[in-house]
């Protein structure tokens, strides 16, 4: 049972200028500071790469996630595609609620820039526990707006960066 969403933004920069700057893990922790915990990849140069895994600590709606993943699908610079798991404890870590994630990240050349966008999914289990659970997490947390919002507050921080950086004149 599937809860999704998509953000997506235009960027004056192009696809790979954009994918260099966000796929920094500290960019890409800066870009939700309020939620984000740290990202790392397991990879030499701490870069994405298709088959290469990688751990992110951050919160969703309120709730604190360890998420370990897999890029499954990489064209550079225009799609990376991820999946995994996240790791919710709830009752200070009495349970853990396990849910399965994933998202695609697309640069998209256009008039005006490079479209950008981020469509995320969560999986909850086809069971009462998992109608529960999504019942919750829409409900209760408003958990469709608070992942949009998550994803667009991503977005927004990478176009005002990398527009800002692009006219800012250096040393």
């Amino acid at each position: 049972m599937y809860v999704t969403d998509k953000a997506e933004i235009v960027i004056d920069a192009t696809p790979g200028e954009i994918w260099e700057y966000v796929t920094d893990p500290v960019n890409w922790t800066a870009s939700n500071s309020e939620e984000h915990y740290g990202l790392e990849y397991d990879t030499p140069d701490n870069r994405p790469q298709e088959g290469a895994t990688f751990h992110q600590r951050e919160e969703v709606a309120g709730m604190y996630a360890d998420l370990h993943g897999r890029f499954s699908y990489i064209d550079y610079p225009n799609v990376a595609v991820w999946t995994g798991t996240a790791y919710y404890p709830l009752l200070r870590g009495l349970v853990t609620v396990r849910i399965p994630e994933g998202g695609t990240i697309r640069l998209e050349e256009a008039e005006d820039g490079t479209r950008m966008s981020h469509a995320v999914w969560m999986d909850f289990p086809n069971n009462r526990r998992g109608r529960f659970l999504k019942w919750v997490f829409t409900t209760v947390l408003d958990g469709k707006a608070k992942l949009y919002d998550h994803t667009n507050k991503e977005l927004v921080f990478f176009k005002t960066r990398l527009e800002t950086e692009a006219v800012t004149p250096t040393s």
